[in-house]
Order: C-alpha cells, then structure tokens, then sequence
C-alpha cells in the first residue's frame, strides 16, 4: 500500500532525488490536467487546429513550472532541516535507526510529508475539477473571483442537476487518490550511497533555493510569473487550456479588488443619469477626416511621448512635420501614467483606475471592448509589434483577448538585435519590412497593426548622440525612426490608403524631481497622417485618451457603442458638452478642464485645487466618475457570471450560446 511508503532521508543524494521527483511528478500531472481539459471541453474548441492544442501543454509549462516551484517550498525546508538536525558521528544500521535519534524523527517527517502532500492533492483535484466544469459552463478560467461561490454552498449546487452531485464527487474522490498515489511515490528513493552526515552540504541549498526562486517569478525576464505567459494563440481555447488553474487562482487572488464597493459616494441612479450626460455622443462626424472609411491603419504608440517633450520641434522635428501636414489633436489627455494603464485606455477606450491595472486581471481582459476587436469583425488583419518582453504585465494576454489575431515581442528579433536592456531598440521594429512581413493577405484584406516603442524609456540609452541631456536624445532617436518609416511608407503602393496615428500610451516627467501627478505630465499629442488623410486639420477639442477608440471607429464608419466611456469628440453632441478630463495617477487622480484643475487623492478622498479657479462642482464629478469607472469595471466580471448561466440554460434547450456574443 502506496500510504506505507517511507521516505530515506539519510543522503544527500536521496534529498535531492525526492525533490526532482517531486517537480518533475507535479510537471506531468499538470500536463495531464490539460489534455483532460481540452478532450472534456473540446466543444469550445471552435476550430482550434490540433497542433495548437497540443502545442498548448508545452506553452504551459511555464507557469507550470512556477505552481511546482511554490509547492517544492516545504518539502525543500524540510529536507534542510533534517540535514542539519542529522547526528555527525554515529554509524547507523539502517535508515529509521539514524533517523530515529534525531530531533525530527523519521515518523515525524513522513508524517509531515504525508499531510502536506494529501492537503496538495485536494487542493489540486479541486482547482481542476472546477476549472474543467466552469469552462464547460462558462467558457472562462477559474480565478479567485469564482470562490465567492464556495461560500454559498446551497446556490451553487442549486445550479446542478441531482445526478451530477454524486458523479462530481467520485470524480474529485478519484483525482485526489489519484494524485495522493503519486506524490507519495516521489519518498520511494533508496540510494547505496554512504550517508552524508556534514552540516557543510546544507551549502548546496544554496544553489537549489536560487532556481526555485527562479522558478516562482518565471525565469530571469524582466516580467513576473502571470497568466500572459501561457499565452501564444489567437484560439483563446488553446490560451486558456495551457494556463495553469492553480496558478491563475492563487495569481488572482492577489490581483483582485472589490471594485464595486471602491468611491461610493452617490445613489446609483444618480451616477448613471450623470454618466449618459458625460459620455454622451454618437457616431455622426461635423468633419471627415479621411479619404476612404476603410484604410489600412498602422497605430504607432510611442512610449512616453507626452506633448512636453515630443512636442518640442528640436526633439521631435519629424512629428511635429506630420503635425503640419495631417491632422493634430492638440488637447488630448492620457488617462494613465503606465504603459499597462495606457494601452487598456487606448485599445478598449477604458476610463483609467488610480488603484489598479486592468491589463493585470485576465479574467476581466476577455470581456473588454477594443479596436482590434471591432476592426477583425469588419476582416481588418490584426496585428500588435513591440520590440521588448510582450508578456510583462499580462500584455500578451490582454492583447489576444481582445482582438489581435498576431502578437509579437522581442523573441521576433534576432538577439543581436536586442541591444537595450529593454529589448530591440525602435530602428528595428519601426521598418517598412516589419510592417509587410506581417500581412501577406493585405491586397485582400485591410490590416489593423499596432507598433509599441521602447527606447524612449529609463535608463535613456539609444544607439544614436545627438542632443546632450540624455532624455531628450532618447525620444529624438525615436523621432527619427518613426520618421524613416513613414518616409519610406509614403513612397510605397500602400501609402494612398494608408492611416498612420501616432500617440503616447502616457507621458513622461521632464525631471526626476518632476511627478507623474503632475498635470503638464498629462497632455499627450495625437497626429493622423498618411494617404488616406484628407489634409491638414488642427483638433483642438479637450479630450481623453479614452476617446480615440470611439472617434476612429466613427471616421471608419464603425459603431463603438459597447464602448462605456469612449467618445466621438467629432460629433455635433461632443461639441455640445461640457469638456473634461480626468488623469489618473497612483492612488490619485487630476480633473482638468477649461476652469482649473482640481486633485483627488484616493488614500483619504480629500480634493485640492492644484491650477487656476476651478468650478465648485469638481470634487462631485471626480467622485462620481470614480465611483461609474469602478462599477462598471466590477461589472466585466459578472459579465462571466451572465455568460455562464445563460449557456446553462441553452443546454437545457439543447443548444449552445457563444460567450463571444455576450463580451462586445
């Protein structure tokens, strides 16, 4: 019987055979997992080729790798602690009689590994059994969202048929002997080596406690261990097949938020009235701004480039030529002051949260609008390019769940091409033949591509001297690439037809002394150009971030209205209203308009006036689109619950409603 097991701890040698076991056991069993999750949920499957789902277990290695390196924590203590309890001097005839002396006598380990390794099992057949039922139901992972339901037992089973009770616990009775058999194996070593009795070879945990920490944040990138390293297909079945369950549970709880109970100020209908008025607007244009509603589009997002500096002609003279010569917003807001923050605000046209990262919580990426989406209905190719590690803060994850059919980083570099410490510099991602290779359909088919830059970024070092302070040089290094490809673009077939939108994901402090709560640091610029843009045109409506998705969708002849908070500011109701912004920082937030600008810091809900004479009524408004944002950003998961139910109820009927009708 596997529970008689006994686990020689007498050796060096058998210490550290117990522990590869163990990882590499834990390794297949995950491996294991999936192959179960695809074959019991293969209807999501929508197409999936075989060769991605396969490929779907080695993806997920990664993060595999990282669940099996917190669970290697104690069984390592452990073994530690016996060697250095281990008597020095006495020759033992057998293992239980060296061991016996000890402080930590053999029952007591094997006890100890026993109980840890059952409380593993069950917490392992549990996250599995779930993950698999809920994605039959739900079309969506489990996260730490989904616990709530733990705590109403009496709901949760409601929701089931009989029958199903009983065969759900035979099923997770099962996985857990199951999985309790084979961690219980990983303790049968025996070894003829002599014993190692010196306290010196605890020096080897040295060494071995430095590639478990490797292993829990995922490697030595730049990136932590997150749900974006499982990430590497446009079938998002595949995606959230080789996502690790028990990784994504524990990830998220630390992750999650009740948002909805953050900035309540105000009865809901209250808010909501205010809301409409706010975000009011619709598709109609006072003005067209391009030559065909269905161009090509390259959307180049500069990193960091905020008016204060890109907007200097010394820095910047290629931007601010195509400033001249196509169409300039030149009272445009970010909405955040990070990367991660900008692009959810940009893509999905979300309104920004001062304490949080949307991109950070996968379970709600999946629900969010975004132009990639709305532009791949329409048959637009979608592309996203960024010369660095796509997978830092969920970004790759959020990017393939919200449209973009192709997602590249720094590994569709050469790496003698990544010569910053942030990835490949601009020169190599800002080419006419990065944008080509990606579309060979273009004649066909439009494309939708997104450029992200990075060399205008901490530490400031580019491989071109051409300004003396190093900020300002990093950013002109960059304003030269982008000059080189759109000068090359303009004499190539694709320029007639061709959008080029050039704007920051947030902007940058001039100083070091210098805040990013700081309001100037808010101002951002937006320039169209390319053939397809009629001519030159300054914008000078106030704005945010947040509605360029709206606007483009307009001037394409798209709907953005499962876009909450993007506006249309060409529109005759835009024009109407009243303009604002808000800019969020950490913890805090700035509400700019044509008044003054009033600060909200989230620690303590006090306001200050930080610029002119603004109205008395700004504290209010922050408070309410605070308190709007948060609810509805609470409310993309419950959009998952909807989901769920609703395809429980079409299986009663025999039928089967597609999650993707229910997320846009």
């Amino acid at each position: 019987m596997f529970w008689k097991i006994q686990y020689n701890l007498l050796t060096m040698k058998s210490r550290l055979l117990f522990l590869l076991r163990l990882f590499i056991t834990l390794l297949l069993i995950f491996a294991t997992q999936k192959v179960v999750f695809m074959l019991v949920n293969i209807g999501h499957a929508d197409g999936a080729p075989f060769g991605q789902c396969a490929a779907a277990i080695w993806h997920g290695m990664r993060l595999d790798t990282v669940a099996a390196a917190y669970l290697l924590i104690i069984p390592t203590l452990t073994t530690l602690l016996t060697l250095l309890f281990e008597p020095r001097s006495q020759k033992a005839e057998s293992d239980f009689d060296a061991l016996a002396t000890n402080t930590l006598t053999h029952s007591h380990i094997n006890t100890l590994f026993k109980v840890y390794f059952v409380i593993v099992a069950i917490l392992m057949a549990l996250a599995f059994a779930a993950d698999v039922v809920l994605y039959y139901f739900w079309g969506a992972k489990i996260d730490a969202n989904d616990l709530i339901y733990a705590a109403k037992p009496k709901e949760m089973l409601a929701s089931l048929q009989w029958w199903t009770i009983p065969i759900g616990a035979l099923a997770i009775g099962l996985l857990v002997w199951h999985y309790i058999r084979r961690l219980f194996h990983t303790m049968e070593v025996r070894t003829k080596t002599e014993a190692m009795r010196s306290r010196w070879y605890a020096l080897l945990y040295i060494p071995l406690a430095a590639l478990i920490f490797l292993g829990m944040r995922g490697g030595i990138s730049e990136s932590t261990a997150n749900p974006s390293y499982a990430y590497f297909s446009k079938h998002q079945f595949c995606n959230h097949a080789a996502l690790n369950p028990l990784f994504n549970i524990i990830h998220s709880m630390f992750k999650t938020e009740d948002l909805a109970k953050r900035f309540v100020y105000y009865d809901d209908n209250e808010v909501d009235e205010f809301a409409d008025a706010f975000f009011a607007t619709d598709g109609n244009v006072t003005d067209t701004l391009l030559t065909n509603p269905q161009p090509d589009i390259l959307l180049i997002v500069w990193e960091s480039g905020g008016s204060n500096i890109t907007m200097v002609d010394s820095v910047a003279p290629n931007l601010n030529r195509y400033a001249d010569e196509g169409v300039y917003f030149s009272n445009c807001y970010a909405n955040n002051f990070r990367t991660d923050r900008g692009l959810v605000s940009l893509l999905s046209g979300w309104m920004g949260l001062p304490t949080t990262s949307l991109m950070k919580m996968s379970e709600k990426c999946a629900q969010l609008p975004s132009l990639a989406s709305s532009f791949a209905r329409r048959g637009y190719e979608t592309r996203f390019v960024y010369g660095g590690d796509v997978d830092f803060t969920n970004m790759r994850g959020y990017l393939l769940e919200t449209g973009y059919q192709t997602v590249e980083g720094s590994e569709a570099f050469p790496h003698s091409r990544s010569k910053s410490s942030w990835g490949a510099p601009d020169a190599y991602t800002l080419l006419p033949s990065v944008l080509a290779d990606g579309h060979t359909t273009s004649q066909t088919h439009p494309f939708f591509t997104t450029i992200l830059t990075l060399s205008s970024h901490e530490p400031w070092t580019v491989p071109m001297q051409h300004l003396s302070d190093s900020r300002q040089n990093a950013f002109a290094y960059t304003d030269s690439c982008i000059g080189v490809l759109v000068d090359s673009l303009r004499n190539m077939p694709i320029w007639d037809n061709l959008l080029i939108i050039i704007t920051p994901d947030h902007g940058v402090p001039l100083s070091a002394s210098q805040s990013t709560s700081d309001p100037s640091v808010a101002h951002i610029p937006m320039v169209w150009t390319g053939g397809a843009v009629r001519g030159h045109k300054t914008v000078d409506a106030m704005m945010m971030q947040s509605d360029i998705a709206a606007t483009l969708l307009a001037q394409t002849g798209l709907s953005a209205s499962h876009f909450p908070f993007s506006r249309n500011v060409l529109s005759p109701r835009f024009s109407d209203s009243r303009p604002m912004v808000l800019h969020c920082f950490k913890n805090g937030c700035n509400l700019i308009d044509s008044t003054g600008i009033t600060r909200f810091e989230c620690a303590d809900g006090n306001t200050t006036v930080v610029g002119g004479n603004p109205s008395a009524d700004h504290p209010q408004i922050i408070k309410k689109l605070l308190q709007y944002t948060y609810r509805k950003t609470a409310g993309l998961s419950k959009l998952k619950t909807e989901s769920g139910e609703r395809k429980a109820e079409s299986g009663k009927r025999g039928c089967r409603v597609s999650t993707n009708t229910l997320t846009n």
